[in-house]
């Protein structure tokens, strides 16, 4: 699942040990300076977003994937 988020200073170590306790092998790539994020994860929608509240984040679901750097989307074509 994607989402969009605002957040000051975004770290993606924090919300790795935030999404442990759902999901101790959730992925994540985060693209902080486009407020882009991508979770792998067994975890819901609701449950993430919950999480990434809780660590202050804004999070929007995004509608379509979008390519994340270091994400799982990239399908090498960007050049």
């Amino acid at each position: 699942m994607q989402f969009q988020v605002s957040a000051i200073n975004p770290d993606a170590g924090v919300l790795a040990t935030a999404l442990r306790p759902l999901d101790p092998d959730a992925r994540i790539a985060l693209d902080a300076a486009r407020g882009r994020l991508e979770v792998l994860t067994v975890a819901t929608g609701a449950q993430v977003q919950h999480v990434l509240s809780t660590l202050g984040w804004a999070a929007t679901p995004l509608d379509q994937d979008v390519h994340i750097s270091g994400g799982s989307t990239c399908c090498g074509h960007c050049g």
